[in-house]
């Protein structure tokens, strides 16, 4: 099968895949979501899902710093890797001594559903991917029905509110404190869940944000997602300070993995990102 990834590389992937490393923890959860999890030979200590069934892989160290020899050793058919969670170098590094490496990097929903698609190819589970998508698209419409019910309720308010779609700002870590910005995945889901991405447009893709700069943006809802740092309820205090005047419940933690990780998890994530992304 010949397939052309995010990195121009046109790939030569052997048919049928039988051994499989994944570097992403998101496309390990979906490899098994497709009933090939147990193609997998190789997963980084951060592919925790589904839990347990993904203790049974052997780990070939982090995202960042995967232990290159183990994977050479293990001789897969193809390494599944992402731009973002991955060095470039490492992949360079594997390519050059033989091994056929797929890199995606979906940044948007429908580009995170487009990944199903294109594994669902790769390892022959169309049906299964197909089923995952529509589900996915589904989602996706019924998200976009109720932002167009929100607006239309609106203009039969007494005090019509001056935007109906909620604007967030989704923190990803602190000291210092850092938020998605422009094309990024998270900034892409707040937007398909009818909310206002209010840092869609900054340089970085997650930049340092002083209070000053959040509390000018004026948002609506403040979202800490569990990972990739670890929230807890004493984290919002510090902002519930710096906005005084909204309201306590505006201030949500929220599911990290379904608000970040792309794949086969969309569909499910929509539903229960929901009501993080409501008024």
């Amino acid at each position: 099968m010949k397939l052309t990834d995010l990195t121009f590389t046109e790939l030569e992937i052997p048919q049928p895949v039988t051994r499989v490393v994944s570097l992403v923890p998101s496309i390990t959860e979906t490899l098994f979501a497709l009933g090939v999890g147990d193609r997998l030979i190789g997963r980084t200590v951060y592919c925790v899902s589904p839990d347990p069934e993904v203790t049974q892989v052997p780990t070939v160290g982090g995202t960042k710093n995967p232990d290159l020899k183990k994977i050479l050793e293990l001789k897969p058919d193809l390494v599944l890797a992402n731009k973002e969670e991955n060095r470039r170098a490492d992949i360079l590094h594997l390519r050059e001594q033989g091994l056929t490496v797929h890199v995606c990097q979906p940044t948007t929903v429908e580009e995170g559903l487009a990944f199903v698609a294109t594994a669902g190819l790769i390892f022959a589970r169309e049906h299964v991917a197909d089923a995952i998508v529509r589900d996915g698209v589904r989602e996706v419409v019924a998200a976009r029905d109720r932002s167009a019910q929100l607006a239309e309720q609106n203009q039969h308010r007494l005090k019509p509110r001056d935007h109906t779609r909620p604007r967030a700002v989704a923190f990803i870590w602190r000291e210092p404190w850092m938020a998605a910005g422009s094309g990024t995945y998270i900034g892409d889901m707040i937007e398909t869940l009818g909310g206002a991405h209010l840092l869609h447009a900054t340089e970085d893709r997650y930049p340092q944000v002083s209070a000053e700069q959040v509390v000018g943006l004026k948002p609506d809802i403040l979202l800490f997602p569990d990972e990739p740092y670890a929230f807890q309820p004493t984290h919002l205090q510090f902002w519930r300070e710096q906005l005084p005047t909204l309201h306590a419940d505006r201030f949500r933690i929220c599911d990290g993995q379904d608000l970040c990780w792309f794949g086969a998890r969309i569909p499910d994530a929509l539903r229960r990102l929901a009501p993080v992304l409501a008024w």
